[in-house]
């Protein structure tokens, strides 16, 4: 006979289906609520005031932040973003009746309902503006409430409607009419944006607008430069001028390969003026173009054979971002590559891409420990735990790690201690461009 539970037992039962419900309406990482947690509070402010706007904010339309950066980086920028919001109703910039909510749990958007002034009620053209300044206010106040591994300036996508009290509808349809409107807002504007950028975009390829930048990899304990990291950035003053997010409009706009080939037969034209001899030349090459003849393959041979480099003398970095359809070609260029001299390293090890079955196909000569996993490892005992398995991993394979995004002393000074032979990043040296016609620093 089961035993009849005690007062314990059920207030832990409670609570745990009080957490599970908690989990399930409020956000953790952000602290705000879900959409379905502001629902009655905002059918009633509705019913109360007749007209409310929406404003819809969207941080994960560019793409690539997440991705490149990490979850990790891209939680920072969420919670950071809620804080601002929560500044502004700080300095009255929203009314303390205003209601802040996100889609869901562990949504990248962002609503606002706006309950609007004592006197004439919202209309299109109040809420334009209320829009608009919104927007200038968290443009203003974000940069001080993101951390240093969040990367600047953030975009976002916004919409807006107003949302009208409807006797013959349920408020809540009322709502997600309004949403659907204000996302819709956002999306056309979003895809006017990627139209402007695709233009400029083309004018900076034709016109070979780029910047090509060199960041030494040094030799941890005796600081010896024993390769460059290329670096491409668009112009400076432009949306293009950072070049992770040149490279994400590029990918997304059909256009990758192009400024791939400009940015490789750039670096390989200054490479020999500029490289100390014995350095490495690091190159970062996305999967696709590693299928494109006049990229990989014998067109690529022929580029560096012209740039007076030596294969052994130039390292292809690449991310395995790439669809199970994909990986042949993929490995067997890569392969080909190898086995006419060149190096292959594998970025972005611990950010979830790179796999041991790629490791064990393509021998790697180099494996790079990802930024966001450098970042405070000298905290983190998870970081160190994963490092350390691969700098095993590279001893097993003979390959060698570099630990990229190295800020602090402390970080540093884990790194040697953990064995690390290689690394890179703003505390030793930060990206330099060179001019035209001199010599870098050894």
């Amino acid at each position: 006979m089961t035993a009849p539970p005690t007062p314990n037992d059920e207030y832990f039962r409670l609570r745990a289906e009080w957490l599970r419900f908690k989990n399930h309406v409020i956000d953790s990482n952000t602290g705000l609520p879900t959409l379905v947690a502001v629902l009655d509070d905002v059918r009633r402010l509705m019913e109360e005031r007749g007209t409310l706007a929406l404003v819809y904010i969207d941080l994960g339309a560019d793409g690539h932040l997440e991705p490149v950066h990490g979850w990790q980086s891209f939680d920072e920028l969420l919670r950071g973003f809620a804080g601002t919001l929560a500044s502004l109703r700080e300095r009255s910039h929203l009314g303390p009746r205003d209601i802040v909510a996100v889609m869901s749990v562990r949504s990248d958007k962002f609503l606002v309902f706006l309950r609007g002034g004592d006197g004439a009620p919202l209309d299109a053209d109040s809420i334009e503006g209320r829009a608009r300044r919104l927007r200038e206010r968290i443009v203003e106040a974000l940069p001080a409430h993101l951390g240093p591994g969040v990367e600047q300036p953030v975009t976002f996508d916004m919409g807006h409607a107003l949302m009208y009290r409807d006797p013959m509808l349920r408020a809540e349809r009322s709502i997600h009419r309004a949403l659907d409107e204000a996302m819709f807002m956002a999306l056309r504007q979003r895809t006017r944006d990627e139209d402007r950028r695709a233009l400029g975009l083309d004018e900076i390829i034709a016109a070979g607008r780029i910047h090509t930048l060199y960041q030494p990899i040094l030799d941890l304990r005796t600081q010896e430069v024993v390769g460059h990291e290329i670096f491409t950035h668009g112009p400076a003053g432009t949306p293009f001028e950072e070049g992770e997010r040149l490279f994400a409009v590029a990918e997304r706009t059909g256009r990758l390969l192009d400024l791939e080939r400009l940015a490789r037969a750039r670096a390989l034209e200054s490479a020999r003026r500029h490289l100390a001899t014995g350095a490495k030349l690091f190159l970062n090459t996305s999967a696709r173009a590693l299928v494109d003849p006049d990229i990989a393959g014998r067109g690529f041979v022929r580029l560096v054979d012209a740039s007076g480099l030596r294969h052994e003398e130039v390292v292809l970095e690449i991310t395995e971002r790439v669809t199970k359809e994909e990986r042949p070609p993929y490995e067997r260029a890569l392969r080909e590559l190898k086995e006419q001299g060149f190096g292959i390293a594998i970025d972005d090890m611990g950010a979830g891409y790179s796999s041991l079955s790629a490791l064990v196909t393509i021998e790697p000569n180099y494996l790079k420990f990802d930024i966001a996993l450098v970042r405070g490892i000298d905290r983190s005992s998870i970081k160190r735990s994963l490092l350390e398995t691969v700098v095993d991993l590279s001893g097993r394979i003979g390959a060698k790690v570099v630990a990229e995004g190295i800020e602090a002393e402390a970080e540093l000074a884990t790194l040697r201690d953990m064995g690390v032979p290689l690394g890179q990043g703003r505390f030793l040296a930060a990206p330099v461009e060179v001019a035209e016609g001199s010599t870098a620093a050894r």
